[in-house]
């Protein structure tokens, strides 16, 4: 699974909206919801403006709204805006990193690696670290000759020399690479 589901409702003095009913709403650009009583929510101006963005980011699936891993950080920011709110163990932890992160740091050649990095494949290495740790999706662009293929190749020797996760599984492996020509 490579995403996130958040689930919500609002209450309107005992009655209550489902998240994306709400968020329809507002994609409509109305101020006002039909709640299941017949009578009209009145969605605050505050509130209009605090979730506006959520509406267009996330996909509706039933009664909770899909986001990609790559907008994790948006959700944090959306939850820690909410005290009620409680998460699974796999946000959680998700969450907690986000919140430690500080910089990304050069990446080194894994030992083994027959080739060598120039410092600035080594910030280029690293920032592919930083995609595998959070499992964000990224493209590595440059002119040609700036040596992307050595960092991909540092990027594959460093997943393949992985050792195992706690409790002795392996390392995630998966897709590593696609080729394409710029043709």
């Amino acid at each position: 699974i490579d995403w996130f589901e958040l689930r919500g409702h609002f209450d309107f003095g005992g009655v209550r909206a489902d998240l994306p009913r709400l968020l329809a709403a507002l994609r409509q650009h109305e101020a006002t919801i039909v709640l299941d009583d017949g009578s009209l929510g009145v969605l605050p101006a505050a509130w209009l403006e605090q979730y506006g963005a959520l509406a267009e980011m996330g996909k509706v699936t039933g009664d909770h709204l899909r986001f990609q891993r790559s907008q994790a950080m948006v959700l944090d920011a959306l939850l820690a805006a909410q005290p009620a709110a409680c998460c699974d163990e796999a946000f959680r932890r998700l969450r907690e990193e986000l919140r430690a992160f500080e910089a990304i740091a050069p990446g080194a050649a894994p030992a083994g690696f027959r080739g060598q990095l120039r410092g600035y494949q080594c910030e280029g290495l690293g920032w592919l670290h930083f995609l595998q740790r959070f499992g964000f999706g990224g493209c590595l662009a440059d002119d040609m000759g700036l040596g992307k293929t050595v960092q991909v190749l540092a990027l594959l020797e460093t997943r393949r020399t992985q050792p195992a996760q706690p409790g002795g599984a392996p390392a995630p492996r998966g897709p590593a690479l696609v080729v394409a020509p710029r043709s």
